[in-house]
């Protein structure tokens, strides 16, 4: 067997880290009570809103009183109730079309491709390909034209004086 200090070293550092582990692990075991050892309590400050519930739970009271309880859901007090009368519809509003995509760029060479932004995201599209719910089925110097469905629809490219 060897003396020299680094052929125990690493054993050393695994003995230290070991019992270092150990010891966390008895002492938290022990913080949640695993073995029979009672915790110190700890004393918590009860908000002035949860005092009846407080209350209730310290008597052991299995019908707590909700008389006492917000309901923490309600932002503002009740509408008074109306006399029998016919019931008002919800009004229910359409749901928003999306506009358009927009054609914001067009890139030509033997691969040519377009940047386009739709729903506050910019796509790079190329012919053939899919964006969205979009089929793009040509790309040329001055438009780009998409299929959705069976409805086609052609982007133009803007001028730079528009």
């Amino acid at each position: 067997m060897s003396r020299r200090p680094d052929t125990w070293l690493s054993p050393l550092v695994a003995l230290a880290v070991l019992v270092l582990a150990g010891m966390q692990t008895v002492g938290a075991l022990g913080v949640t009570g695993a073995y029979g050892w009672q915790p110190d309590p700890v004393l918590v400050a009860v908000p002035p809103a949860y005092t009846a519930v407080d209350r209730a739970l310290a008597l052991g009271d299995s019908h707590l009183a909700l008389d006492d309880v917000r309901d923490p859901f309600r932002t503002r007090a009740a509408p008074p109730s109306r006399a029998a009368g016919p019931a008002a519809r919800p009004r229910v509003n359409p749901p928003a079309v999306p506009a358009a995509p927009v054609l914001t760029a067009i890139v030509w060479d033997s691969d040519p491709r377009a940047l386009v932004r739709w729903k506050d995201r910019e796509w790079t599209i190329r012919e053939g390909g899919l964006f969205d719910e979009f089929q793009v089925t040509s790309i040329s110097r001055d438009q780009v034209s998409l299929r959705r469905g069976e409805a086609t629809l052609v982007l133009l490219r803007r001028n730079p004086g528009d």
